[in-house]
């Protein structure tokens, strides 16, 4: 979805960061070790700071900010979980839903799927859209109510507790940071799905006798256009192009 808008990140992300990475990845054993030790006595942020350091990043390192808003290394990690787990219960209602020929190819694209966000800057660049679009709903007005938001919340909980590998996927992230960031997460995702829904509704009056196919490809292509305006608007200055 949004392939040029992807790609663009993508490559602005890559230019900036991979140099630092791989120089950080090489960095001194001797003083990783010591950040180690200065967490031990807390079995939660010792597992949070091991799971956050494997690209070369700590939990709380500044990954982006866009507007004064900074978002770190766990929110990036956070974002690539909730991708990984949208995945897996997608994987589910395929595996429910298809048979055959058609089953095998979605299964296919759905590791295919995994696999691409272990990408760093695949899982930057859909943080930055969503916290981008987050920004224009809430200059539009566009608001959720609080319970909308829990009742999402809670509705996801209960599909991820019925998917094993959702499940595990969720079980394998610092459970703090995981619960704190899920309302916010939603939050934001139900106001930019509400500019969707907007332009969806657009392309259909203008268009009332356009087909399903259409409806979407015009609807993502205003979408597009409206994220690269937005992003064009903010101030945004990635932080992880600044480690050397």
């Amino acid at each position: 979805m949004k392939l040029k808008t992807l790609l663009t990140l993508m490559f602005l992300a890559a230019v900036l960061i991979l140099g630092g990475c791989q120089q950080e990845k090489q960095a001194d054993g001797s003083s990783s070790e010591q950040k180690q030790e200065s967490v031990a006595g807390d079995s939660s942020s010792e597992k949070n700071a091991k799971a956050m350091s494997k690209d070369g990043f700590q939990a709380d390192d500044k990954i982006v900010t866009i507007n004064g808003k900074v978002l770190s290394y766990e929110d990036l990690q956070f974002y690539q979980l909730m991708n990984k787990v949208d995945i897996e219960l997608n994987r589910a209602a395929d595996e429910k839903n298809l048979e055959g020929e058609e089953l095998k190819e979605k299964l296919s694209f759905w590791d295919e799927q995994l696999k691409y966000h272990d990408n760093f800057n695949v899982n930057l660049s859909k943080m930055m859209e969503q916290h981008t679009m987050y920004l224009l709903a809430r200059e539009k007005g566009l608001d959720v109510e609080t319970a909308e938001v829990n009742k999402t919340v809670e509705e996801f909980k209960v599909k991820v507790a019925q998917n094993e590998a959702a499940s595990q996927l969720v079980s394998d992230f610092p459970a703090d940071a995981y619960q704190n960031r899920l309302n916010n997460y939603f939050t934001e995702r139900l106001l930019t799905q509400q500019i969707y829904d907007t332009l969806k509704a657009d392309v259909v009056k203008e268009k009332p006798n356009a087909s399903e196919k259409e409806i979407a490809y015009d609807t993502a292509k205003n979408y597009e256009d409206l994220y690269q305006s937005q992003i064009a608007s903010l101030e945004i200055k990635i932080n992880a192009a600044e480690r050397e």
